[in-house]
């Protein structure tokens, strides 16, 4: 089995050596077929002979009018951070150092995690560097390291490929999907402009002068800069911002519940999005923001800091979260910020609320923790619960089902009612408004000088 093990591999086009292609074995499927056609007739050996001869001369010439090992070298150009769900060039440099054309097929060693679209059937001119690229596409977080380059290359008359594996190492990064997080910095007040059917902007008027800008709707018209809106021949209006210099903790649960699977990714995938893009929000306004990511135990600790620099450190801490298969330990997480967080902050915990409300003994840790900090708890909506819910009850069947999801709904809504009278909002969301949600929440407690 070892033997036969590298001729597998190339095969599989994961080896060095020479194959045969498709043309040759059509070529000689019709040469052995001509022959044993003539065996009915009497025809010379010599002929035979001849006509073998022939034909393995035509190979090994075309074997030979192809690049040699040493005469082909190829390089990779990739980015070295990639966004889940974006896409990506890979760049490859290829030189033919020969004085023989050839066209060449090209595999990358990405995972399987990668959607990619390999060159096929490429020519590559004789004592000539070509560029060639084609497009990847990362679905899923983490540090990868890609290590080979397969190829496999033929002349113009394309009886034999030769198979060649060049080894170049680069490592790469694909973290989370940034786009949320790109529109809260094009336009911090489109963002946060709409949160499902409710207007959510910052209020005016309250907090220090920041600056004077258009005027979009949504807006208090008695803040309106007149003076500026006549010279301009535009409508201006004056903008406030929060007292800076707050703190804000994001908690994140990398529990069993958080892989649930969702239209793109899971939930811990949206939360991450949605803590990168409220530690920008955070960040931008001036706050000092930490991240405390646990499941049984605390998985990842990112102290305070300040500034959009920082985000850079909360992004390279959180970007290789994966769910745990264990319950979460929600006691450990709280007793953890109670002993590493003296000033009062605000503390936004991402996780699963149907869970979460129906452990009553993290009640008692929470009011000691609400004695001195703000508390919210951000969660996603499940869909297939919501859709049972708006079904018509055509059949029993779905009357039954109907009937079940909403006492289920009754029942967590009448648990987070009851965590709220002590002080601990819980809100749920859609998973592509959680940033949204998320952003508008905290400048609203901003807003309104809870902290």
């Amino acid at each position: 089995m070892k033997r036969l093990k590298p001729l597998w591999d190339r095969l599989l086009f994961q080896d060095k050596g020479v194959l045969p292609t498709k043309t040759f074995i059509i070529y000689f499927s019709l040469f052995i077929i001509a022959l044993f056609f003539l065996s009915f007739w009497r025809f010379s050996w010599l002929f035979l002979m001849f006509a073998t001869i022939l034909f393995l001369c035509l190979s090994i010439i075309d074997l030979y009018l192809m690049p040699g090992r040493k005469e082909l070298t190829i390089t990779r150009e990739l980015t070295k951070e990639m966004e889940r769900y974006e896409n990506y060039l890979v760049k490859m440099t290829i030189e033919n150092k020969s004085s023989f054309d050839c066209i060449i097929r090209i595999k990358d060693s990405f995972p399987v995690s990668f959607q990619t679209t390999f060159p096929e059937n490429q020519s590559i001119p004789k004592l000539q560097k070509t560029m060639l690229s084609y497009e990847i596409k990362p679905l899923i977080r983490g540090k990868y390291t890609i290590d080979k380059l397969y190829t496999r290359y033929r002349s113009k008359i394309g009886l034999w490929e030769r198979q060649l594996t060049f080894n170049q190492k680069d490592e790469l990064k694909v973290i989370p999907n940034l786009s949320e997080t790109k529109k809260y910095l094009a336009s911090a007040q489109n963002y946060l402009l709409h949160e499902g059917i409710k207007i959510r902007k910052m209020k005016s008027g309250m907090g220090e002068f920041s600056k004077v800008r258009s005027y979009v709707v949504g807006d208090d018209p008695r803040k309106m800069n007149w003076r500026q809106s006549a010279k301009l021949q535009e409508m201006m209006t004056n903008e406030y911002e929060p007292e800076h210099g707050k703190n804000l903790t994001i908690l994140i649960d990398c529990g069993r519940m958080m892989g649930v699977e969702l239209e793109e990714g899971n939930r811990l995938e949206k939360s991450i999005e949605a803590t990168i893009t409220l530690a920008t929000a955070a960040l931008d306004n001036g706050d000092h923001v930490s991240v405390i990511a646990f499941s049984k135990d605390i998985k990842t600790v990112i102290p305070s800091g300040k500034g959009l620099d920082h985000l850079n450190t909360i992004l390279q801490g959180i970007y290789s979260l994966q769910v745990d298969p264990q319950e979460s330990n929600y006691e450990l997480a709280i007793r953890y910020i109670q002993s590493v967080q003296n000033k009062r902050s605000m503390i936004i915990l991402f996780s699963d609320i149907q869970t979460f409300i129906h452990e009553d003994h993290h009640l008692f840790y929470l009011k000691e923790l609400r004695r001195k900090h703000l508390f919210l708890m951000l969660g996603i909506k499940d869909l297939l619960l919501h859709q049972k819910i708006e079904k018509k009850p055509t059949t029993v069947k779905l009357a039954m089902e109907k009937s079940v999801a909403q006492k289920q709904y009754l029942l967590q809504k009448k648990g987070m009612r009851k965590w709220e009278k002590h002080g601990l909002p819980m809100l749920e969301s859609p998973a592509e408004d959680l940033a949204v949600t998320a952003v508008s929440q905290y400048i609203d407690t901003l807003n309104r000088g809870l902290l």
